[in-house]
């Protein structure tokens, strides 16, 4: 395979410059794509109604008002079912999710968690947050946790391991929940990318000890902020219901409270009426939301899939897969930034997700003493990796010209 050095780098030749528009030559497309917003490219007339309602009722607080509050218990039982789990909690952000979550189970000074290396900076914060350590763990090449690296990572202080299903892609979750049985952790899964994605069959989120989603404005279903911590574990729920709520129990309705005696601090992480509002309706929205989005995906791999200088991540259980993204490698950190750049002025979004670095790459993580060299596996795959962001409204044209733009520059960077 020869690669064209020059290319994308101001020293092509006369007749190359020509064909890449960031040479000078003409983009695939001029208009952009539609951005990653796959739920709020989707709201319309219910979203709005569903709103206005909950402002004619003047109750916007979940637990009083001049009305009858009822929209955040409706929407944690519809979520409670959709996610196959005996509790749903509703909370006011993904990070507040994870925050809960962790607090509930247990994280707090002189706790470690195991962390994927390369995730969102929530996913390690959220865990200094609580008082505990995040303490790295190596992903593979589904760029998620590594569950044969778990082990190796495990120290005495560990209580918690938090798989990431990134990118709408389930985890190991066979391989995870087995590690974490005979090593004696409990499971808290990240599900913040990967509402309605599904592992052999189960939902994600229902499958360890908790699992926490996010409702931000460019996850798969979205009020702009929101976030809900599931589980099977009557004591976990009491715990977070706790917990969001600044240490009081008045929760109707899903989650029943058995533990009076239990008591704990907490803070004011809860979910309004208007965010509960609009999160039932876009849940009713979920499987056309997964719909598009698998469409969009099975088109541009189908495109893309064996073109020269690209490798696509594995996917741990495709039928499960929600198909938030194309994740893909080039052969080099170096040429993954060229492909980016190049893709870019063709007119198609492509990035390098989190800047193509793991976590403990972050200044305040180095302000913690992380370094880099700690997962020398997690930084070369994140290093050449690309990333296609995909949403809900993109035409059969808009898929072609992804297509395109990806085979012009594949073909001007690895000629045959």
């Amino acid at each position: 395979m020869k690669e064209v050095t020059g290319i994308g780098s101001g020293r092509a030749t006369t007749a190359r410059r020509g064909a890449l528009a960031i040479d000078g030559g003409k983009p695939v497309r001029t208009k952009p794509l539609d951005g990653p917003y796959p739920g709020a490219l989707m709201m319309g007339r219910e979203e709005e109604r569903a709103a206005v309602e909950v402002i004619r009722s003047k109750s916007l607080f979940r637990y009083y008002g001049p009305g009858k509050p009822t929209r955040a218990l409706a929407f944690e039982e519809a979520f409670a079912s959709r996610i196959g789990t005996r509790f749903a909690l509703g909370v006011n952000s993904g990070t507040s999710a994870l925050r809960t979550a962790l607090m509930a189970a247990g994280v707090g000074p002189g706790v470690d968690v195991l962390v994927p290396a390369f995730s969102y900076i929530a996913t390690s914060h959220e865990v200094v947050a609580c008082g505990g350590r995040p303490v790295f763990v190596e992903i593979d090449d589904s760029m998620l946790i590594d569950p044969s690296d778990i082990e190796n990572r495990m120290t005495p202080a560990a209580r918690v391991v938090t798989p990431v299903h990134l990118f709408g892609s389930p985890a190991d979750m066979d391989r995870i929940s087995a590690v974490a049985r005979r090593l004696g952790l409990r499971v808290v899964e990240d599900c913040a990318q990967s509402c309605g994605a599904t592992y052999r069959g189960q939902p994600v989120g229902g499958i360890g000890d908790a699992g926490i989603f996010s409702f931000q404005l460019n996850k798969l279903i979205t009020a702009g902020e929101g976030g809900a911590v599931c589980t099977n574990d009557p004591e976990l729920a009491d715990r977070a219901v706790r917990h969001h709520d600044h240490g009081n129990y008045r929760m109707p309705g899903n989650i029943p409270n058995p533990f009076k005696g239990v008591q704990t601090f907490g803070e004011n992480l809860r979910m309004t009426e208007l965010t509960a509002a609009i999160l039932r309706v876009q849940l009713g929205r979920l499987d056309d939301i997964l719909g598009r989005l698998r469409y969009a995906k099975r088109s541009i791999v189908q495109q893309i899939e064996g073109l020269p200088g690209l490798r696509l991540a594995s996917v741990p259980d495709p039928e499960g897969d929600a198909s938030a993204a194309v994740m893909m490698f080039a052969p080099t950190a170096d040429l993954a930034k060229r492909i980016v750049a190049a893709v870019q002025a063709e007119g198609v979004r492509v990035i390098q997700q989190y800047g193509g670095v793991p976590m403990y790459a972050a200044p305040q993580m180095a302000a913690a003493g992380y370094r880099m060299g700690q997962c020398p596996r997690t930084e070369d795959l994140a290093g050449r990796s690309i990333m296609i962001g995909l949403t809900t409204t993109w035409s059969d044209k808009d898929l072609a010209d992804i297509g395109r733009a990806f085979r012009k520059v594949c073909g001007a960077f690895f000629p045959n």
